[in-house]
């Protein structure tokens, strides 16, 4: 599905990038229905660098400790050679003892806000909720689901980047309307989710069964995540 990856007008080919920190967890074994993925953004950073420095110790500033994990890769190459889903720009793939599975990855858009930063880390220190696109093709069940998660829209307000959700996927232009999906739901005004996951305010299904979450995320520091993990482990 053809979307916008920028939230304002680009004139500029060699715009600066941003870089943000993905974070997905997925089989969460206390989830009652074990498959759903959890998506979080853990920092947007003004540096490659920076962001791979922070996507390498995300999950141990999240408060866990390697041997926490039956697998923990790094690599490159081993990355490659996994039969792991949704490898682009992926940086860390872990699996916990419970069979919980965590990624984290590197996502690029344009700098289109020109925003910058004091901060030595690079990091961008503003609020920040990110227009995210997952798409889910099913091979062989839940099991033989393959993914990929995209942010499509970068904003400094909830209703900014709310207003910009739909447009990933219609294009009055191109013709795509809500009719043009098999399924096609969204949450009400005052809603914060159309009942598919959390912070997915569209899901729609295309006509050869793929399935299309649109969600807005508030970008998270490394404590608001220790501080979530902390509270789902005791739970």
């Amino acid at each position: 599905m053809a979307s916008s990856t920028q939230n304002t007008s680009v004139s500029n080919d060699d715009l600066e990038n941003l870089y943000h920190i993905v974070l997905t967890t997925s089989h969460i074994q206390k989830d009652p229905n074990s498959v759903i993925e959890k998506v979080r953004i853990a920092g947007t950073y003004r540096t490659p660098e920076a962001a791979k420095a922070v996507a390498h110790s995300c999950l141990f500033d999240a408060g866990y400790e390697r041997e926490w994990f039956s697998q923990y890769v790094v690599d490159p190459a081993a990355l490659e050679s996994h039969k792991i889903h949704q490898r682009m720009g992926l940086v860390v793939f872990a699996v916990a003892s419970d069979g919980t599975t965590f990624r984290i990855s590197i996502s690029t858009t344009p700098n289109t806000g020109h925003l910058t930063t004091d901060n030595e880390d690079g990091r961008i220190a503003t609020d920040l909720y990110y227009v995210v696109q997952t798409n889910v093709k099913y091979a062989n069940g839940d099991e033989g689901q393959d993914r990929d998660v995209n942010i499509e829209g970068l904003f400094t307000t909830y209703d900014k980047a709310r207003a910009f959700a739909p447009s990933v996927l219609l294009s009055e232009e191109d013709g795509i309307t809500k009719a043009s999906f098999a399924e096609y739901d969204e949450a009400g005004d005052k809603e914060v989710d159309c009942g598919f996951g959390e912070n997915v305010i569209i899901h729609a299904v295309g006509i050869n069964g793929e399935n299309y979450l649109i969600s807005v995320i508030k970008g998270q520091t490394a404590e608001s995540i220790r501080l979530v993990e902390a509270s789902v482990r005791i739970s």
